[in-house]
């Protein structure tokens, strides 16, 4: 299994994706910003990042160009969990986008479609 790092500002959300993917054997590691994602990557490499669209001072797509513009973070797949509609995202070419409203199954199966 990999280890995730799951960026959401809803604390909430965290708690219970932290627990369906800890559950199937992940390592997740949790921040409530796109500024803690991107200082977290500075020292440290997941395997895939599950990012939340809308968040306060620094959104998700704003993370997404951090990640994706620097050399050590760009291969990364990322996964955008979100309530936002697909096409927003679909020009960011993220690795996928699941919909908070799909629940459980839909995160796991998209979670198992990138890491395997």
């Amino acid at each position: 299994m990999g280890k995730i790092l799951l960026v959401d500002d809803d604390k909430d959300m965290l708690t219970l994706s932290s627990m369906w993917l800890k559950k199937t054997g992940h390592e997740v590691v949790s921040v409530t910003s796109g500024k803690e994602a991107l200082d977290y990557l500075k020292t440290d490499k997941p395997d895939l990042i599950i990012l939340d669209y809308a968040m306060p001072e620094m959104d998700g797509p704003a993370v997404f160009k951090a990640i994706t513009a620097d050399d050590e973070t760009k291969n990364i797949p990322v996964l955008f969990r979100t309530g936002m509609d697909d096409d927003v995202l679909s020009d960011l070419a993220p690795a996928g986008i699941v919909s908070k409203s799909e629940g459980k199954q839909a995160l796991m199966t998209a979670v198992s479609g990138i890491l395997g």
